[in-house]
């Protein structure tokens, strides 16, 4: 596959790589003629920011970051990208759900990078970034650390800790004594709003999506935490800008003036050019199962009244429906993903149902009402009320309104059987 054919790569150049990084220290320690030499041999280094275009995959809808370093004196142009990992793992789906997937770096052959993106169709655009030599050397050094087999491998965490945030991190975390003119506001978003934009198209990814994430995926994000993603990494970097310091030192004990700022990005362009993509629609959208669902169970509440029947095999069947997908959102509680342990959907797609359903049956069938019913009820209607928190996977608050609608025949329909009865 062509995650382990990177895994191949990473495997092939890493040697490579090192050795580099080796030559490198030992020309910058000879001599002093040799030193003069080496810093004009990182003037021929430059280190860029690479932006990836979303592939067909539901990993790959959000896009990639990477960096490239290329080294003209020596001829070496390379890739660094902190996205690496196999499904071979052991566990690999239960490490994802519960938040333990581990990531490593990788670093390859520019030239791979770009014919594995330009195959796959997806764009790769260029950010080369103003840096001073001391702050290109220390880049690659850290480069070669986090290479080494000791600090290859990290905890992934597709909001905090991911192959954005690591590339951005690596830049940001060796300016030197360059401050940057970022300014950590409210992105006046929020991580959901954030990946709406980039699975829009494809409803049922978004549904899963929205379907694990708790209400904590709807606060606030500042404008650090909105770079998480690479096409917002991609603007910031755009527009942000460093200190001049360097070229103020020998004027500020003359005249104290304000730091001017020059862009922390030098030019940008198409390493892949984008080409227009189509995206097949889907046919069947969450949003109509629901309403299907509705109709369904409207349907089924008609004819029992009509027909003057019990239908408590319905009741049954929603609970059993309701009770096993809400068998992962309580396994959530438990992931080590910040977002998913608080989710107010789980009142829906309630795993208590499972353990009254037996209890609730055997009531219905006689013609009486369980006491957990009604408690099913009443958390039915705290779950729609939440949504001023938290926002609900497409088609869970119709889904919810098709359960309380069918508690709410069944409890009008006892009432009334009751109120026959006793005049009887």
């Amino acid at each position: 596959s062509k995650i382990i054919r990177y895994f191949c790569i990473v495997k092939r150049f890493k040697y490579i790589f090192r050795a580099i990084f080796a030559v490198l220290l030992i020309n910058l320690t000879t001599s002093a003629q040799a030193q003069e030499s080496n810093e004009s041999w990182l003037d021929s280094v430059d280190i860029s920011l690479l932006t990836c275009g979303p592939g067909q995959e539901v990993w790959s809808y959000y896009g990639h970051t990477a960096l490239r370093i290329e080294d003209k004196a020596h001829g070496n142009d390379l890739a660094v990208n902190w996205g690496m990992f196999s499904f071979k793992q052991d566990y690999f789906i239960l490490r994802f759900v519960f938040g333990l997937t581990d990531y490593q770096i990788g670093v390859f052959p520019m030239s791979s990078f770009i014919e594995e993106y330009a195959s796959e169709g997806r764009w790769v655009k260029q950010q080369r970034l103003t840096l001073t030599r001391e702050e290109k050397w220390k880049i690659l050094q850290a480069i070669d650390e986090n290479n080494q087999e000791a600090n290859r491998t990290y905890r992934y965490n597709f909001f905090f800790d991911n192959c954005t945030t690591r590339a951005r991190d690596m830049i940001i975390n060796h300016l030197g004594d360059h401050d940057t003119d970022f300014k950590n506001v409210d992105a006046q978003s929020t991580y959901r709003q954030e990946i709406h934009r980039w699975n829009e198209q494809h409803r049922w990814a978004r549904f899963g999506n929205d379907l694990l994430l708790g209400y904590t995926a709807d606060k606030p994000i500042d404008k650090k935490e909105w770079e998480f993603l690479p096409e917002n990494l991609y603007e910031d970097f755009a527009t942000e800008a460093r200190k001049d310091t360097t070229l103020q030192e020998s004027q500020m004990e003359m005249l104290p003036q304000k730091p001017t700022y020059i862009k922390l990005v030098d030019s940008t362009f198409y390493v892949v050019q984008p080409h227009a993509e189509v995206i097949e629609s889907e046919n069947v959208t969450p949003h109509m199962l629901s309403l299907c669902f509705l109709a369904l169970i409207s349907i089924l509440c008609g004819l029992e009244v009509y027909l003057k029947k019990n239908f408590w095999w319905i009741d049954t069947t929603v609970m059993l429906l309701t009770g096993m997908p809400g068998l992962i959102l309580l396994a959530m509680v438990f992931s080590q993903h910040p977002t998913v342990q608080i989710n107010f959907q789980m009142l829906i797609l309630n795993p208590l149902n499972l353990l009254f359903v037996w209890n609730v049956t055997k009531k219905l069938r006689k013609g009486s009402i369980h006491w957990y019913y009604n408690v099913w009820g009443i958390l039915l209607v705290v779950a729609l009320l939440l949504q001023i928190w938290q926002d609900y996977a497409e088609g869970m608050a119709i889904l919810a309104l098709s359960l309380l609608l069918r508690y709410v025949v069944r409890i009008i329909r006892k009432q009334y059987l009751e109120i026959r009865n006793s005049k009887k």
